[in-house]
């Protein structure tokens, strides 16, 4: 299994072969954290805990600076007004990893754990879009939704399907990518939202 972390853009991607750095995703805050700071722009402690129920701010700072040790965020100095504001962002670049990278027996518990969270807020969010689609305009709940296929392809065939696919996801994220020189609240308003799109694709067989 392969997963992809976000931004995605035509930079050359980082690939993590390293279990110490692949730690600092297999934490669910420290996912959403990367989540929010993709799909916000450079933010603060305090404005990424006003998208988080509340969650302490000293905790918030202590996985945000996991993060950035291991290379998935960096601070933004340019931004802050005075000395007491820490800005944070992502890096240009998409961040790659396998699980066929990390043989060794600590080195699979950390991709396996790591790769469980993400699967597991994948599908959390679905549920929470389900839950909460009517409160949606009729053009988002038409435009939103939701496919499956059974293929019979060679392991080269699925490989260059996920690469077109990765492609096409590439092209249509530059449109709204959001300018990391900005302030969340100094981003462009332009009718766009947020949309999550996730797929696997793996063999089964019946």
């Amino acid at each position: 299994m392969t997963a992809p972390e976000p931004p995605t853009t035509a930079a050359t991607p980082r690939r993590i072969t390293d279990p110490e750095t692949l730690k600092g995703l297999s934490h669910p805050l420290r996912q959403r954290l990367l989540r929010l700071l993709t799909q916000l722009g450079p933010s603060t402690t305090t404005i990424l805990a006003e998208h988080l129920d509340g969650a302490d701010p000293g905790r918030i700072s202590y996985h945000l600076r996991e993060l950035g040790k291991r290379g998935f965020i960096e601070e933004a100095p340019e931004l802050a007004r005075d000395r007491r504001e820490r800005w944070w962002r992502v890096p240009q670049g998409a961040v790659v990893w396998s699980n066929t990278d990390f043989r060794t027996p600590e080195g699979r518990i950390v991709a396996e754990a790591a790769y469980a969270q993400q699967v597991e807020d994948q599908f959390e969010r679905l549920r929470t879009h389900a839950v909460a689609r009517e409160g949606w305009s009729a053009d988002w709940q038409e435009a939103a939704t939701s496919s499956n296929s059974n293929l019979r392809l060679r392991p080269d065939e699925l490989r260059a399907l996920c690469e077109e696919l990765n492609a096409v996801i590439r092209r249509w994220s530059e449109p709204g990518r959001r300018d990391p020189s900005l302030r969340p609240e100094q981003q462009p308003v332009d009718g766009r939202e947020h949309v999550f799109l996730f797929f696997h694709a793996f063999p089964e067989r019946p």
